[in-house]
């Protein structure tokens, strides 16, 4: 496990949304980030996004958290893509130097991979305080967001 994927750790970034807006991790520090590891062409990723998009919309008038999605994917496919697949997540296009470098594990090799699609969530100091593969993944995150609500109070 990278030293920058452990849970505790806090692999800032910065990058623009497909919208051309930027993004910074360290400008969300009070609020709570859900990080979404993803690529068009992975089914997985692809069959979890209404699931996603529904947890989206659980949280729609909480401004204490951010859902962004790091995609492997170049951005004129990604927006071919999301007119048939809308993604209620803020979506980072041609996100792979992210992926491998801020989440990267590394393999027996020594090469860096990551598995699709991964789940994180950071808590309002920006530490990792959930990681989580794939669909049954989800139900990790949204246990985690309930603590992290908890731990505040209510939803804000």
């Amino acid at each position: 496990m990278s030293a920058q994927n452990q849970i505790g750790a806090s692999p800032s970034f910065a990058a623009l949304d497909l919208a051309g807006q930027k993004i910074d991790t360290t400008e969300f520090r009070g609020k709570v980030i859900v990080l979404n590891l993803w690529f068009i062409s992975c089914p997985n990723c692809v069959e979890e996004v209404k699931i996603l998009n529904a947890l989206v919309d659980q949280y729609k008038d909480n401004k204490n958290v951010v859902f962004l999605g790091v995609a492997a994917s170049r951005k004129p496919d990604l927006e071919k893509f999301l007119v048939k697949n809308p993604f209620k997540y803020r979506v980072i296009p041609n996100g792979s130097m992210i992926i491998i470098s801020k989440f990267g594990d590394p393999g027996k090799n020594g090469e860096l991979s990551v598995p699709f699609p991964m789940h994180y969530v950071l808590d309002r100091d920006g530490k990792i305080v959930a990681k989580a593969q794939g669909i049954k993944g989800i139900e990790a995150v949204k246990a985690e967001l309930a603590t992290q609500f908890v731990k505040s109070g209510g939803t804000d």
